[in-house]
């Protein structure tokens, strides 16, 4: 799909901006993903656009939104990288914790056994 502003208008008008970490570190994965999916298809429109302006040798207009298109979606590549070692992060404690008790346990049944043999 094409843009459906017309050429005019785009070359005046200002466009949005891209979105922060700040701002998309409250959204949820499925917000995310489609916030993503959005923003891959515009990403297409656009490249899309530079590419017919190159060839018709016409002024790609606004250049930038290409730009804050990228780095909304490489915003979120931070966040779910982030999400994804924090979780590894936990994963990785309650694992260490784990092995912990199983550690005091064994030393607990090893106590337990040196006195039950010293009684007989």
């Amino acid at each position: 799909r094409r843009d459906p502003v017309d050429r005019q208008t785009r070359m005046k008008e200002p466009v949005g901006r891209k979105w922060s970490v700040k701002e998309l570190r409250r959204k949820s994965y499925e917000d995310m993903h489609k916030l993503w999916y959005v923003l891959y298809k515009e990403r297409n429109m656009l490249l899309t656009e530079k590419q017919l302006s190159r060839r018709r040798q016409i002024v790609f207009p606004q250049p930038d939104r290409l730009r804050k298109v990228k780095k909304s979606m490489g915003a979120i590549k931070h966040v779910l990288g982030e999400r994804k070692r924090q979780k590894i992060a936990e994963f990785r404690a309650e694992r260490e914790a784990a092995a912990a008790a199983d550690a005091e346990m064994d030393g607990a049944d090893e106590q337990r056994e040196k006195a039950m043999e010293a009684e007989m």
